[in-house]
């Protein structure tokens, strides 16, 4: 079996809300309908790891809060500068970049601990032609610019519902 990729990755998030009172319901409704089928971009931040595992129980650190530029992308590998000493980012770390009004998510495969204000990182999915040299890099609360993939928001009739859809990254 052979496979081809004929199309930049992309991420692509499974949402499901927990059950929802009346007025939550109401909320999520509103949001359904100001995402207009997949027609308005939604800033997503990951709320299950919103900061680099090292600073878990510490996510008021100052290093994550000093955003990094990116200097250079070769292939997978990210150098960052402006970063303080001791930043540490390791695998399964999520980091974004922004360019102008585009926000990109990325997963570290090899991390590092930055010495010298620069750090060099291994990410996934390969870095977009979009995002260049002089984006902005964030380790807390990163951002993507998604879509809500039409046809995939639904609603329970149940008393407390759940509502589930599904994000996708917009590329440019």
């Amino acid at each position: 079996m052979s496979f081809v990729e004929y199309a930049d990755a992309y991420w692509q998030i499974a949402m499901r809300t927990v059950p929802l009172r009346p007025e939550q319901r109401l909320l999520v409704e509103a949001f359904k309908d100001q995402s207009r089928g997949g027609l308005q971009t939604v800033l997503y931040t990951p709320k299950h790891m919103c900061v680099p595992q090292a600073y878990w129980g510490d996510a008021s650190n100052a290093a994550l809060s000093n955003n990094g530029n990116l200097v250079s992308i070769t292939g997978n590998s990210l150098v960052i500068n402006s970063v303080d000493n001791g930043l540490t980012l390791g695998p399964g770390d999520l980091i974004s970049a922004t360019s102008g009004e585009y926000n990109a998510l990325f997963r570290v495969q090899g991390g590092g601990v930055a010495a010298s204000n620069s750090i060099t990182i291994t990410v996934e999915p390969t870095v977009p032609a979009y995002i260049a040299a002089t984006a902005v890099i964030r380790f807390k609360n990163p951002i993507a610019n998604m879509r809500v993939l039409p046809g995939s928001f639904s609603i329970d009739d149940e008393i407390f519902p759940s509502a589930s859809f599904t994000l996708v990254e917009i590329p440019k």
